[in-house]
């Protein structure tokens, strides 16, 4: 049997993250911050685009791309969200219905390759809607070119100020109102970040609070029509249901247990087809096994189940 993949966590980096948001002019805090920054590992949702004009090859198969999700700021720059775990990762997913997701594993090494490949992109937010803290461009880069070592960087960075003071003769006072202002700028950079996540947080929650009721939009017809519709698909075992929200659009997610031999995107376009004249809402299907059914799984009970021997 294949090796079962080990959950994404990272209890240090969340942990540090926490303690340098309580004083982001703390030094030793950004350190520490950026130490476990540098080992973690992070997840990337990540969309599949057909490329386009691709033909199918001998397999059936078409030739797609990954795009990574991008945020913007009020003031257009571009950032790449990563996360710490899964729960992170849930607060802040903006799928839309129908789009093929896929999750990412990326190592700091991988960040800094994707960033240092993409000029546009002005740093990373680690969980956007969590403690919300950035890396810059020149941070990340910086990072990598003194080989991922934080106390390398520090002593390099602490040598060159050296050498400025020497050259400029400038004294202690003088130094230190630099390092109070860079870390003013630092801690600005923070709350802007912080300040933009919590802004979509809220929109997010006004979208969801002004959705109607989830008895309004699945109703027993409806849910009579799907069951109708798996009940002619003979790898599902078990069905959840319930609206989601992403953007103030609202949508119907579908969790499906079924057979590795299931083709969820064909079982999804069926129930979209048979269904339509049951919801105004789109349908979006997803293997109960992902990321974005586990809390719906957790939470829920199925609304269709196969029984044994596949008798009704």
């Amino acid at each position: 049997m294949p090796e079962e993949r080990k959950p994404v966590e990272n209890p240090v980096l969340v942990d540090a993250m926490a303690t340098f948001k309580l004083d982001l002019t703390n030094r030793e805090h950004e350190i520490a911050f950026l130490k476990a920054a540098v080992e973690a590992r992070y997840l990337l949702p990540a969309q599949v685009q057909p490329e386009p004009d691709a033909q199918p090859d001998a397999d059936g198969k078409t030739r797609a791309r990954i795009a990574f999700q991008i945020m913007t700021n009020q003031k257009g720059e571009q950032f790449m969200p990563v996360f710490t775990d899964e729960v992170e990762l849930k607060k802040a997913r903006n799928f839309q219905p129908g789009e093929r997701v896929q999750i990412a594993v990326m190592t700091f090494q991988d960040i800094y390759n994707f960033i240092k490949s993409n000029e546009p992109i002005r740093g990373v937010v680690i969980n956007p809607s969590g403690s919300a803290l950035c890396l810059i461009r020149q941070q990340v880069i910086a990072i990598a070119e003194n080989d991922f070592d934080i106390d390398k960087l520090i002593a390099k960075a602490a040598a060159a100020r050296a050498q400025q003071q020497a050259v400029n003769m400038v004294g202690p006072e003088a130094q230190q109102k630099r390092e109070m202002e860079r870390a003013a700028q630092q801690q600005a950079f923070q709350q802007d970040a912080i300040r933009q996540a919590m802004a979509k947080m809220e929109a997010d929650k006004a979208a969801a609070e002004a959705a109607p009721d989830a008895e309004d939009v699945i109703t027993d017809d409806l849910l009579d029509q799907i069951k109708a519709v798996l009940k002619k698909q003979k790898t599902v075992k078990k069905a959840y249901i319930q609206p989601e929200t992403e953007n103030g659009e609202q949508y119907l997610l579908i969790a499906l247990e079924a057979d590795e031999s299931a083709d969820i995107e064909s079982i999804s376009a069926q129930i979209a087809k048979d269904c339509s004249d049951y919801s105004d809402l789109p349908f979006d299907c997803v293997a109960a096994s992902s990321i974005r059914a586990k809390e719906l799984v957790a939470n829920e009970k199925p609304f269709y189940e196969k029984k044994r021997f596949g008798l009704f």
